[in-house]
């Protein structure tokens, strides 16, 4: 037997951040560098601009190949 849902599923990206501020939607803004190994990705609030840097690894795309 199943259950009903007890709420809908949402149909917003699962990515989707809520503002801090004013509880409006988030965009994608930009990402700069911190170092070599770090970046910073910002994310602007459409309705207030308040601004939520999340910082994270920088992910490397240079596969170096391994010595024979």
């Amino acid at each position: 037997m199943r259950h009903p849902m007890a709420a809908p599923t949402s149909s917003l990206p699962s990515l989707m951040m809520p503002c801090p501020v004013c509880a409006g939607r988030m965009a994608y803004h930009g990402h700069r560098p911190v170092s070599a190994d770090v970046e910073d990705t910002v994310y602007a609030c459409r309705s207030c601009g308040a601004e939520l840097i999340r910082t994270s690894v920088r992910r490397t795309t240079d596969a170096k190949p391994a010595a024979a």
